[in-house]
């Protein structure tokens, strides 16, 4: 991703374009939310000197269609013609808005971007904030003399499900920016099937506003996305219901320094719709995996399965270790165990590998079985108890190095 300015400041903003609008200034009013069609309605009845109103639904995706999603990305040809009608010019800035904190205005911020405009902002606060500073707003249509843009698609990365599962199978984070009761699953009247992709995390979209719909202080928002694991030259990915706010996301994270994050458009509406697509309900990325005794995990050992132990190298030395056990990184396994990695550990030779682990805690070893699986591993269990309970069963474990 480019490095731009991501905002405009109603200060800034006011002095660009009162008491007249100026020429080089595009003003897009992209009011829109989930189940209320009247944007347009909203639009007329005051709206910034000069916006004109870009519909989400028809100008900034193509039509929703099976297998696609809600808000497929539209032929760059078609975005080029709405462009015009809205009056942006080569060279023009173009600032987007509207009334709800910008969630439906990155749409339009992204998608010029991504078509090679390289100067588009949101205006800070949106609508709110330009009323609150006592500016003045005016009602009816307005229309632009049409512009002459050249739009070419690719500016910015976008993907599609196979890319989206790619960035968890690789070690990447991948963020979902719906509410959380979405990501969790829980019943709703706007998803064919809830839930999540496996992998993701939770990271809704207004958490990166505050109470008046302005954006976060950078620094604050850099610590929210590290806190979710994005870190320099990790591969970042973000989806949402039909892929508008989680352009808002993105936005967000450029604002923290994180520039390179590819988009799925397609996002939960096409993935929920895709049957051999696998889904997780709950809090957590993967579904959990199952405990079985340290018993029944000494049987499957012996029996082929691979053993593997994530516990740290501290308390494998105060506690023991356990022979011929595979010792793993939690942090590292998508090169430990992807198929195709140099660093795939050996005896893990397919998905159908049955692997047992085993940590202090089930705390420990339970959010690694379940990523394992999450990897698509299709005999991953865990043991209860852990280590000490491997230890009481008389399995096998050397003696702890003398301190």
């Amino acid at each position: 991703m480019t490095k731009a300015p991501v905002l405009v400041t109603v200060a800034e903003l006011a002095e660009r374009i009162l008491p007249a609008s100026p020429g080089g200034v595009r003003l897009l009013d992209v009011r829109w939310r989930l189940g209320d069609p009247a944007g347009h309605e909203h639009y007329l009845a005051g709206h910034l000197p000069g916006a004109v109103y870009a519909d989400l639904d028809a100008e900034l995706a193509a039509p929703a269609a099976e297998g696609l999603g809600r808000h497929p990305l539209p032929d760059v040809a078609d975005l080029q013609a709405a462009a015009r009608r809205w009056g942006i010019r080569a060279g023009d800035t173009v600032v987007a808005y509207d009334d709800n904190g910008n969630l439906a205005a990155a749409r339009a911020w992204w998608l010029l971007r991504w078509a090679g405009v390289a100067d588009v902002r949101l205006l800070d606060g949106g609508l709110a904030a330009w009323r609150a500073a006592g500016h003045p707003v005016v009602t009816g249509e307005e229309t632009a003399e049409p512009g002459d843009v050249v739009l070419v698609a690719g500016a910015l990365p976008s993907t599609d499900p196979d890319g989206a599962a790619r960035i968890v199978a690789d070690g990447g984070v991948l963020l979902d920016a719906r509410a959380a009761e979405r990501y969790r699953g829980e019943p709703n009247a706007i998803d064919p099937r809830p839930g999540h992709i496996p992998g993701a995390l939770s990271a809704p979209t207004t958490e990166n506003l505050t109470a008046d719909g302005t954006f976060r202080d950078p620094a604050e928002l850099a610590e929210r996305f590290a806190a979710l694991g994005v870190t320099p030259g990790r591969p970042v990915g973000v989806y949402c219901g039909s892929g508008v706010t989680a352009a808002h996301e993105i936005a967000a994270l450029q604002l923290a320094g994180i520039e390179d994050v590819v988009l799925y458009p397609g996002s939960w509406s096409q993935w929920a719709t895709l049957p051999d697509r696998p889904v997780v309900a709950g809090a957590e990325p993967y579904p959990p995996a199952p405990l079985v005794s340290a018993e029944e995990a000494g049987r499957r050992v012996a029996g082929g399965a691979v053993l593997v132990d994530v516990r740290s190298a501290p308390r494998r030395a105060a506690d023991g270790e356990i022979p011929g056990a595979v010792i793993a990184d939690r942090r590292r396994l998508a090169a430990e165990f992807g198929l195709d990695s140099p660093l795939r550990h050996a005896p893990v030779t397919s998905l159908a590998t049955p692997i047992v682990v085993v940590c202090g805690s089930v705390n420990g070893s339970g959010p690694v079985a379940a990523e394992l699986a999450g990897r698509g591993f299709t005999d991953v269990v865990h043991v209860d108890g852990g280590f000490a309970a491997w230890a009481e069963a008389g399995l096998p474990v050397t003696a702890p190095v003398a301190g």
